[in-house]
């Protein structure tokens, strides 16, 4: 295997007894007053059905070139990517230059850090949790040369119309977007797709250079925050296509919302998904369905181990 990119995770578990007690302890401390998107503290932005899991079986299965895989997270990893041999586990005190704004539950934070991993690839494919592949990929697909990276805009339009009642995403979004356009007169037209982000190590590096002062402020948010920037998707993505090493790319990737009343349709045997049509999925959940959560807990139990069946870590 010739390939030097390396896949990074940022992974939390809520059902963790440690993440439990500083969560508390930190929500304690913030103030009752304080006025956020129900988005930002809802528990579902915090629970793992072990999706990372099967999310790595998803590598192992279509993208067998990738060389390490690194887990960045202050909970205990599952048993299964515990036995991993390339599995790393990286805590957030190995990579945040500043300890004194941990813990911190906000994944914008945690994100200005990718690129001070011990020991990761120049090359990073970055992964959430949610996002699995689901046909073979080649590694040209996200690098079509060691200097490039692939962005892949989605249809959806960034908000540039509107100032207020958005979601932190987009507000982060925006935030780049406002970084590219005065400093390099490049104006982004797209939110990008819910996929893995290829991105570069050293691109990470030379955008914490130039601004130090919001890397700093994002990481000291503990949860997120409408200032806060999103350095591993929106920024680091249209900052290399500003400044020549990203190409505008089309990828066949599907979102699914687990709330959506029509979510077991979506994901049935019959569905486009489940028929190959896709290369990639993310399998989100903005906030926690009201009604069945248990019946729809099964529900993605079953259709991750029937999809990614294949590749147990251990083997």
């Amino acid at each position: 295997m010739n390939s030097e990119v390396d896949a990074v995770y940022t992974w939390v578990n809520s059902d963790d007894p440690q993440w439990q007690k500083l969560y508390a302890e930190e929500k304690d401390r913030q103030s009752s007053s304080r006025q956020v998107h129900p988005s930002v503290d809802n528990p579902a932005r915090f629970q793992s059905r072990d999706e990372i899991v099967y999310s790595i079986r998803s590598i192992r299965s279509y993208a067998p070139w990738i060389r390490k895989i690194h887990v960045l997270s202050n909970c205990a990893l599952p048993p299964e990517l515990i036995r991993a041999p390339d599995v790393i586990a990286v805590s957030h005190d190995q990579v945040f230059p500043d300890p004194s704004v941990l813990p911190t539950f906000n994944s914008r934070a945690i994100e200005c850090n990718l690129h001070r991993i011990p020991g990761v690839a120049d090359q990073i494919l970055y992964f959430n949790d949610d996002v699995f592949l689901c046909l073979p990929v080649a590694e040209q697909l996200f690098f079509p040369d060691r200097d490039t990276v692939a962005v892949f805009p989605s249809k959806h339009d960034i908000p540039y119309e509107r100032t207020t009642g958005l979601r932190p995403v987009d507000y982060g979004a925006l935030n780049a977007c406002e970084l590219l356009m005065r400093d390099f007169n490049y104006r982004p037209l797209k939110k990008l797709h819910h996929a893995p982000f290829p991105l570069l190590k050293r691109n990470l590096v030379e955008l914490e250079a130039k601004y130090a002062d919001v890397f700093a402020r994002t990481r000291s948010h503990k949860f997120r925050d409408n200032s806060d920037i999103p350095p591993a998707t929106t920024l680091q993505a249209y900052y290399a296509v500003a400044t020549g090493r990203g190409i505008l790319r089309d990828i066949e990737a599907r979102y699914v919302d687990i709330g959506d009343p029509l979510f077991p349709l979506l994901i049935h045997p019959l569905s486009p998904l489940r028929r190959g049509k896709y290369q990639t999925l993310c399998l989100n959940e903005v906030t926690r369905p009201r009604f069945f959560a248990g019946t729809r807990d099964r529900l993605i139990r079953h259709f991750l181990e029937t999809m990614f069946r294949e590749a147990r870590l251990h083997d």
